[in-house]
């Protein structure tokens, strides 16, 4: 069932606002507190400040009507990557360029494949990356040894990959558990995580994309339990998914968590869905 008026008007009534916009969130953040993550409320009061003053974060907080912390989020830009073709050096792709010339003299070849050829030809020329899903319908003779070769790891400090992709991450999720009651005072239906993801993260990330190109989000899951309890929170209710189709740098502090990610071009169909899906129908219970 669609949200209603009075809802609405509720989500609306929260206040979103970037944490350096004002110096009394610097005494308000000393409340913060989150039982599942100390390291969340530690950066929130320690260097989150400095680092949106700075714009090297993009930290928000979602108030509730009266001014207190309800929930914090964090942005910044990042970057997906096809993972083969990761030693995509010149030599190696004129090898590749030249397999597939010879590849479409194949008589046995039918129009399709022609075509597929020509596009991954296309790519190679004029540099605009090589896409898995185009490598892999490629004839299995000869490909194994070639791209072999290509996803090999390079020996200096530059990532050489087949294709990138522009995204934004999400590095800090995080709600304040001192004010849950004024949450749960609210009478929404849904949690709130959910509720800030739809209705205040994903009209920054639409913002965004009108000025840059972006199309993935991402973000690490720290999930610790047996069953992925947040894993599947993010899956379930904001739409992620933890395929490996795509690459993307890890920092060391993240290096034991999930990575997740969703493309964003039908992201505002998907939020409009959420608003017309807000209250369960009667017969679901």
């Amino acid at each position: 069932m669609q949200i209603n008026k009075k809802q609405q008007n509720i989500l609306d009534s929260l206040i979103c606002e970037r944490l350096s916009s004002s110096q009394t969130n610097l005494q308000l953040v000393d409340s913060f507190y989150n039982r599942r993550n100390g390291s969340l409320e530690i950066t929130l009061k320690n260097e989150a400040y400095e680092e949106d003053e700075k714009n090297h974060l993009a930290y928000y907080l979602v108030k509730h009507p009266n001014g207190e912390i309800l929930f914090y989020f964090s942005l910044k830009c990042g970057l997906l990557y096809d993972r083969l073709g990761e030693e995509e050096n010149l030599h190696k792709l004129y090898e590749l360029y030249c397999f597939l010339i010879e590849m479409k003299k194949d008589p046995s070849f039918s129009d399709e494949d022609g075509q597929t050829i020509d596009s991954i030809l296309e790519s190679i020329r004029t540099r605009k990356g090589l896409i898995k899903k185009d490598l892999e319908r490629i004839s299995h003779i000869k490909k194994a040894q070639i791209l072999e070769d290509l996803e090999k790891e390079s020996a200096d400090n530059l990532k050489r990959v087949g294709k990138t992709f522009a995204g934004i991450e999400i590095v800090h999720f995080c709600a304040n558990d001192a004010c849950r009651d004024l949450w749960k005072d609210l009478n929404i239906n849904q949690k709130l995580g959910t509720v800030v993801f739809w209705h205040f993260v994903v009209p920054i990330l639409c913002k965004v994309r009108n000025l840059i190109g972006c199309q993935y989000l991402f973000l690490f899951a720290a999930d610790t339990t047996p069953d992925e309890l947040l894993v599947n929170y993010y899956k379930t209710y904001m739409g992620f998914k933890d395929s490996d189709e795509h690459g993307t740098a890890i920092p060391l502090y993240d290096y034991a968590c999930k990575f997740l990610h969703q493309e964003l071009n039908d992201i505002e169909k998907r939020r409009n869905l959420f608003y017309q899906e807000f209250n369960p129908d009667e017969e679901d219970f």
